[in-house]
C-alpha cells in the first residue's frame, strides 16, 4: 500500500512539474478512458415472447450469445438452440432447456416440465439465404428455425422455449 502511495505521489509530481512519462500500461489506460462508448445499436435485436416485446443487445459469452437489456430480460443462444430465457414479462426462475441425443428437456428452475423429441436440423437455401429448421414435439409438432443471410450472419431465431409450446422470436434490427 505504501508503494502505491509513493508511486501516485511521484506520478503526480512528474505530471504537475511538466515532466512526461511513457508507459504502455498508462497509455492503454488513457486510451481506454478516451475511447468513446460502444455503439450497441449494431447489436440490437427485437425479442418477442407471447405479447411481450423489447429491444435486447447481443453479447458474446462463453456459453454462446446472450441477448439482454437493462430491464433484466435474458435469452441465451448457443448457436443452435435457445438454452435459457429469463424476464420477458415473467418473474421467477428462468426457463432452461438442454438436448441429449434427440430429446430436448424443458425446466423452470429445478422443476422438469417436459421432454420433446427433435429431428436433426435441416437447411434450405433460397435467394442466398439459409433457413435452418428443426421439427420437434411431444403432444404437438412445431418447427424451430434460424435464418442466416448472405453475409453469414443470423438475422432471426424462432424457437419453442417451454412446455406450453411458447415461442421466442429474436429479429436482428438493422
Amino acid at each position: 500500500m505504501k508503494r502505491l502511495r509513493v508511486s501516485i505521489c511521484i506520478l503526480s509530481f512528474m505530471i504537475l512539474s511538466g515532466c512526461s512519462i511513457q508507459s504502455s500500461q498508462l497509455s492503454m489506460l488513457i486510451g481506454f478512458v478516451k475511447t468513446p462508448q460502444l455503439d450497441l445499436s449494431t447489436n440490437a435485436w427485437l425479442v418477442k415472447y407471447v405479447d411481450y416485446e423489447a429491444i435486447v443487445y447481443a453479447v458474446s459469452v462463453p456459453e454462446g450469445t446472450l441477448f439482454s437489456n437493462n430491464a433484466g430480460d435474458e435469452v441465451l443462444f448457443d448457436g443452435w438452440s435457445i438454452r435459457r430465457v429469463r424476464g420477458l414479462g415473467h418473474r421467477g426462475s428462468a426457463y432452461q432447456n438442454s438436448d441429449v441425443d434427440n430429446q430436448r428437456s424443458f425446466k423452470r428452475g429445478r422443476v422438469g416440465l417436459a421432454i420433446h423429441l427433435c429431428d436433426d436440423w435441416q437447411v434450405k437455401v433460397q435467394s442466398g439465404k439459409k433457413r435452418f429448421s428443426q421439427r420437434c414435439g411431444s403432444q404437438k409438432t412445431y418447427t424451430n428455425s434460424i435464418l442466416v443471410v448472405e453475409d453469414g450472419s443470423i438475422s432471426s431465431i424462432r424457437q419453442v422455449v417451454d412446455d406450453r409450446y411458447t415461442t421466442v422470436t429474436l429479429t436482428k434490427l438493422r
